[in-house]
């Protein structure tokens, strides 16, 4: 292919006039990792994207994270354009297909008794730490550096540390990552690293009086899929219980992503508290927060406050239950997942090839080619900082970009597959990748 992007720097240079910073999400431009400016795309269809300048990917993106499906499913599309022609788009009052969705998700992830709907896995994480906070009688949060629980000022915290961190031991103070975020809010945060049993167990037990929750991805998605150690959630889920502390899983993007079951089915761990968004309606803006019915009594009773006009409304709903209706096909997951392990394991096979260190993180849906050798696989964000800052990465995504696929920028990102996703794709992806890893080894490369 002849790779142009001319189309696309006009749009830029149009957009930033008027739009702040000309892209809608500081992930599109060139903070999000696009040295060039932001793509510019016409449309999509299955697992395949095209751009203003006629150029033609196999995306591997999918909006990052809700394309489960694939671009523009029929089922999904379908039921929603029949439920906004036969129904409308917006009641705010009761109707069928918010319970129908309900029941859907209730019985597919176990841990969720009851849950309500939200708009966006931000909105869905603040529910959940109020409702910890109202349950417990208890202010303060444990998070954990690295992990991305949204944009809200209680919570965007220690999600990027400095390159200085990665020497440092223990507990470091919350940095707010964001400017505007009030520096009163950071006595209420504790951000610790992650898979650190010992240092999470001392911290729960000795201020097991002040901590509400304990929320956490239960695989490190926004850090390239880091796994959890063995028996590390599972004593969390422990300790939690024991120091009376609510245990929230963000299933923002790992929720039927992971598996049917999310992560926490994936993993056999069960939270008090789980938030979903991405993946559960297939590309439409849907959120949720659920969990223990003790819990989620606290807003059936209204002494939580838990409103929004959008919340639930039919568009959403019935995008939700035809994406899981869809998801819950035999053989839908084990499939991504063969055709995910397929690519990872072809991309640690070609990068070793060329000579670069390699390995691979995360499940078959969702994973990252990491540039380091198995035993530096980072366990947490402070051993992933020095891989960062000297990975080859963008060079890949770069080499890639240009021969027709496409991937988040980022070394810490990741590749997302969809049931759209074929073996073709793959085949055609693992060998422009080893183009892209040989034309890293040349001279100037």
């Amino acid at each position: 292919m002849t790779y142009q992007t001319d189309r696309s720097q006009e749009l830029y240079k149009r957009a930033l006039a008027h739009f702040a910073g000309g892209v809608g999400s500081g992930t599109r431009g060139p903070g999000g990792g696009w040295m060039h400016g932001p793509l510019y795309v016409t449309h999509g269809e299955g697992s395949h994207l095209w751009d203003v300048d006629g150029n033609e990917y196999i995306d591997y993106l999918m909006a990052l994270g809700p394309l489960i499906l694939g671009h523009r499913p029929a089922p999904v599309i379908k039921k929603v354009c029949q439920v906004l022609q036969e129904r409308g788009s917006l009641f705010a009052l009761a109707h069928d297909l918010e319970i129908e969705a309900c029941e859907l998700i209730c019985r597919m992830v176990p841990s969720i008794e009851v849950l309500r709907f939200d708009n966006s896995g931000t909105a869905a994480v603040q529910r959940a730490v109020r409702l910890a906070r109202a349950y417990t009688g208890k202010e303060k949060i444990v998070r954990f550096e690295g992990h991305y629980h949204g944009w809200s000022d209680q919570l965007h915290w220690s999600n990027r540390l400095p390159p200085e961190a990665a020497s440092q031991t223990g507990i470091l103070d919350p940095l707010p990552n964001s400017a505007g975020i009030p520096s009163a809010l950071a006595p209420t945060v504790i951000a610790l690293p992650w898979n650190d049993l010992d240092l999470l167990e001392k911290t729960l037990i000795q201020r097991r009086d002040e901590i509400a929750c304990v929320i956490t991805e239960p695989i490190l998605g926004n850090v390239g899929g880091i796994m959890p150690k063995p028996g590390y959630l599972e004593a969390m889920r422990q300790l939690t219980r024991e120091n009376e502390i609510v245990l929230i899983f963000d299933e923002v993007l790992t929720g039927f992503r992971a598996a049917l079951g999310c992560a926490q089915g994936l993993l056999k761990v069960q939270p008090d508290l789980t938030t979903l968004a991405k993946a559960m309606a297939g590309g439409f803006p849907a959120a949720a927060v659920g969990g223990r019915r003790e819990i989620m009594e606290l807003v059936a009773s209204g002494k939580v406050m838990y409103g929004g006009t959008y919340n639930s409304n039919p568009i959403v709903t019935s995008a939700v239950i035809a994406t899981l209706s869809e998801l819950a096909r035999p053989g839908v997951f084990e499939q991504m997942r063969l055709l995910g392990e397929k690519l990872a394991n072809g991309l640690v096979e070609l990068a070793r090839r060329a000579g670069f260190p390699a390995s691979w993180s995360g499940v078959g849906g969702m994973f990252q080619l990491w540039f380091c050798e198995p035993e530096r696989l980072p366990h947490d964000y402070r051993s992933a900082l020095p891989i960062l800052q000297t990975s080859p990465f963008g060079q890949l995504w770069e080499g890639l970009l240009k021969r027709g696929v496409l991937v988040q920028p980022k070394q810490d990102n990741l590749f997302l597959l969809s049931t759209a996703h074929s073996e073709a794709d793959i085949a055609v992806t693992l060998q422009a990748a080893e183009d892209a890893l040989k034309e890293m080894r040349q001279p100037g490369g």
